[in-house]
């Protein structure tokens, strides 16, 4: 189901096959890539590469040696609480990314991949703020520096997101898209519903995810990677998290053949 239209996975993997993925991303991030990142795409014009390498040098990332990636998306879409999960830190550990219930991500935060040194995941502001206008965003935060984006999407597809999207698009960046907190909906599913099976709630829940989000981006955009996680349930894989985690490691592999 990786090349399905909306590259939306729902089928749901075991905790023994997610830590047979770790330790495979592992060995994918074990080398740097062969290449800075850069890339070559002609849409933005012969100062891409210039803006590209300036805008690294001024975040002070290694592209040549390590892998950037960076969540961004509406305010209180759940990044920051993901990134958690993904470092196996709970909010109050020492160098936890900041959560709360309002909004507390004011700058680009980079973070440690616990295990895997080469990579670095990146927690960016709510965008569509007052502070953080969506007209700005994607110049603003240098998104166009990383070697992928994770958009949160939360179903309703804000204009901020919108021109995210576009705007990578016209700087040839891959997004894949994150629809958080996949415990909960699925909850609101089975109580909406009077749904009792938790499999079958699960289809319903899947189904109505995809069509809002072929509507949405799919139709307009084009083909892109729809991943639902859960953060707080995130190494129990009940939902996308194996798709999303080997997502990540196929980007190691893109960076070391490209």
């Amino acid at each position: 189901m990786g090349h399905a239209l909306s590259t939306f996975v729902g089928a749901v993997g075991s905790v023994k096959d997610l830590i047979q993925l770790m330790v495979n991303m592992c060995d994918a991030f074990n080398k740097p890539p062969d290449r800075d990142g850069v890339g070559n795409h002609k849409s933005i014009g012969h100062n891409r590469d210039r803006l590209i390498k300036e805008a690294q040098q001024h975040m002070g990332m290694d592209a040549v040696n390590h892998y950037n990636f960076i969540f961004c998306g509406p305010t209180k879409g759940g990044k920051s609480t993901l990134i958690n999960a993904i470092r196996g830190v709970k909010p109050n550990d020492a160098g936890a990314a900041g959560v709360g219930i309002n909004e507390v991500t004011h700058d680009v935060h980079c973070y440690d991949y616990p295990g895997l040194a080469r990579v670095k995941l990146y927690d960016a502001p709510g965008a569509g703020t007052q502070s953080h206008p969506a007209a700005t965003y994607f110049t603003d935060k240098k998104l166009y520096a990383f070697d992928c984006i994770f958009l949160i999407y939360d179903g309703s597809f804000l204009e901020s997101c919108k021109q995210i999207l576009e705007e990578a698009h016209a700087w040839g960046k891959p997004v894949a898209f994150l629809r958080t907190k996949a415990d909960r909906l699925l909850d609101d599913v089975m109580y909406n519903s009077g749904i009792d099976d938790e499999q079958t709630a699960k289809e319903h829940l899947y189904v109505q995810i995809q069509d809002a989000f072929q509507r949405k981006v799919v139709a307009p955009y084009g083909p892109h990677h729809l991943f639902m996680v859960s953060a707080r349930q995130l190494r129990l894989a009940r939902f996308d998290e194996i798709a999303f985690f080997e997502y990540i490691r196929n980007a190691a592999a893109r960076r070391h053949s490209t």
